[in-house]
């Protein structure tokens, strides 16, 4: 495949929302289309060069081509995708109204009076008062988490769901939007690494701003979450992907 061809049909299929094979099949079909073309460019006296770039101007510009394939692909793709949007846009406002902003909120009506988020140590001196970061950081892995378990007597029961399971299920969404939203985000260290970006973010903030405690286990669970969901949206796909073909089977046959 000439090196001109190949890079414009890349960027045809690399904006396909669909499996390799799918997108190698669908390139093969075009190129053959653009050989064609090229040819009759050839046989009308033109140069091999020129023939490729009038073969790829008449074929057509790549983003209406590929919103043209990925309408015959995927026929109501254009509302599932404004659709997810607006159910990630719902999600991110979600957490971070329970994350940060409700807590915000309660410590600006209740200042330091009642603060169920925040440990102030004896003779508190501010916010660089390092005894405050020492009492409301825990750093070890699972060290919390296992005080919940064992010490379930003393804790509610919300308290411990919420900073186990909660922490996971949290997280969980994510791991399902950024790689429906983002082609970057098809791989897993990428999905893993914008969790544990957003998860720090969020812990550093809430100890910053004394509306919650630096716990590196949140930031575990979190992670774990947004990978659950990464696989569980990657398996729907190729049951989806498996279905379609089952159904393309039984129509040619």
């Amino acid at each position: 495949m000439d090196k001109t061809i190949e890079t414009y049909l890349n960027q045809i299929v690399n904006e396909l929302n669909c499996d390799e094979k799918e997108k190698r099949e669908i390139a093969d079909e075009m190129n053959d289309h653009l050989n064609l073309l090229k040819n009759e460019y050839i046989e009308r006296g033109f140069t091999d060069e020129e023939a490729i770039q009038n073969a790829i101007k008449s074929f057509g510009e790549q983003r209406e081509i590929s919103n043209s394939y990925q309408e015959s692909l995927f026929p109501y793709y254009k509302i599932f995708r404004e659709g997810t949007w607006i159910l990630f846009s719902l999600y991110s406002f979600v957490l971070l109204w329970n994350l940060l902003l409700v807590r915000l909120f309660n410590r600006m009506v209740n200042g330091d009076s009642f603060n169920r988020y925040f440990r102030y140590p004896q003779n508190y001196n501010g916010i660089f008062d390092i005894k405050a970061w020492k009492l409301n950081a825990s750093i070890i892995p699972f060290k919390n988490t296992f005080d919940y378990i064992n010490g379930s007597h003393q804790f509610n029961l919300d308290i411990i769901i919420n900073n186990t399971v909660g922490n996971i299920l949290l997280f969980l969404p994510l791991g399902v939007f950024l790689p429906i939203l983002f082609k970057k985000y098809n791989k897993l260290p990428k999905v893993v690494n914008s969790s544990i970006i957003i998860s720090f973010l969020i812990e550093v903030l809430q100890l910053a701003l004394q509306i919650g405690q630096f716990d590196i286990d949140d930031l575990i669970l979190n992670t774990i979450g947004c990978v659950i969901g990464y696989f569980l949206i990657k398996t729907i796909n190729k049951i989806a992907n498996l279905s379609k073909k089952n159904i393309f089977q039984e129509t040619k046959s």
